[in-house]
């Protein structure tokens, strides 16, 4: 049975066929993060008389995964995420120990044979390190890692209609990828270090958005940016407010970035030669891709880097968040059908 994992800086999701009905997929989704917490009778009292899972650390009692939304009032200290920078934790024992826990809460159990585990990393091109610690990672686990690129998953995932062929834009929190592929083979692809967290820290300190906690510290309130951004009346193209305008420049920013990697992609040699010059579909992927006017506010960028005649249509997918990790199960069952019928042949 294939496992499929995408480790995010903003959440982990799995999928993977129910074994109990395989006509079905079992999905789980777990923040990338977790809240320390003062280790006082109260604190602590307080989260086990709610039945939060907890673990203690020296003084502090740490709460992980989704669970944190539960003890955000416990503390005005902002959360931690598990992947600091968009790099794994090597040097974080606590947030090491939680992503292999984390990890092996949303992983099949009790497989009686040995399972493949198709999963991508945040910088996964950028950096091999991370490739190399969660495929260690999964293979505690019981689990044979396979890394694949976000892109292609998406083009898997949502790009039936093209024939799996056109441009896959996945924006996550730390970075943003773009992948070019002719049915579903990658042939060129690039990933930009800037994400959903550097829009959302930049509107913190424009605005000073702010928060201290017990001890008198401050945070910039990144979470309180992200519950008025994800407001579904938000619209890049049609803004209410300063703020609003802002958020929109600030993701013009990020997607001038994208269109001008894009247009380098697909003008480039492998691209060209493969493609003939026929003009390509844009699949747009992961959370940040939802706003609304997102597919607009990138189209006229490809308009300004003079790249919209290359372009078919630009969309942003169904379901963007789990796209990523839908198209890494495909991808892990094409290959294990492959496996099979060469099996067979032989």
């Amino acid at each position: 049975m294939i496992t499929a994992i995408d480790f995010g800086c903003y959440a982990i999701r799995s999928a993977y066929r129910t074994p109990s009905d395989h006509t079905r997929i079992t999905m789980i989704t777990e923040r990338s993060e977790y809240a320390v917490l003062s280790n006082q009778s109260s604190c602590r009292e307080t989260v086990i008389g709610r039945n939060i899972p907890c673990a203690e650390c020296g003084d502090s009692t740490i709460v992980f995964g989704h669970h944190t939304d539960q003890v955000r009032w416990l503390s005005r200290k902002p959360c931690a995420p598990l992947f600091a920078d968009a790099a794994a934790p090597t040097d974080d024992a606590p947030a090491r120990q939680i992503l292999s826990l984390l990890t092996e809460a949303m992983l099949p159990r009790n497989m009686s044979n040995s399972t493949e585990c198709f999963f991508t990393v945040p910088r996964g091109r950028l950096n091999p390190d991370n490739v190399k610690f969660l495929a260690h990672l999964t293979q505690m686990h019981g689990f044979v890692p396979r890394y694949f690129s976000a892109g292609p998953s998406v083009i898997l995932s949502s790009g039936g209609e093209s024939l799996y062929t056109g441009v896959a834009i996945v924006i996550g929190a730390e970075t943003s990828e773009i992948s070019v592929s002719r049915h579903g083979i990658e042939l060129a692809a690039e990933t930009i270090p800037i994400g959903a967290n550097w829009i959302d820290t930049e509107l913190a300190r424009q605005y000073e958005i702010w928060t201290w906690d017990e001890t008198g510290e401050c945070y910039l309130d990144l979470e309180a940016v992200r519950e008025w951004k994800h407001n579904s009346r938000m619209h890049l193209r049609n803004c209410v407010g300063e703020r609003a305008r802002t958020l929109a420049r600030l993701y013009g920013a990020v997607l001038n970035q994208i269109a001008r990697s894009t247009r380098k992609l697909i003008n480039s040699p492998a691209v060209t030669s493969a493609l003939k010059g026929n003009r390509l579909a844009v699949y747009c992927a992961g959370g940040p891709t939802q706003i609304g006017g997102f597919a607009s506010t990138l189209t006229e960028r490809f308009v300004e880097h003079e790249t919209a005649d290359q372009i078919l249509s630009v969309r942003t997918v169904d379901n963007a968040e789990t796209a990523v990790v839908r198209g890494l199960l495909i991808q892990g069952e094409l290959e294990e059908r492959r496996l099979s019928a060469a099996g067979t042949a032989a």
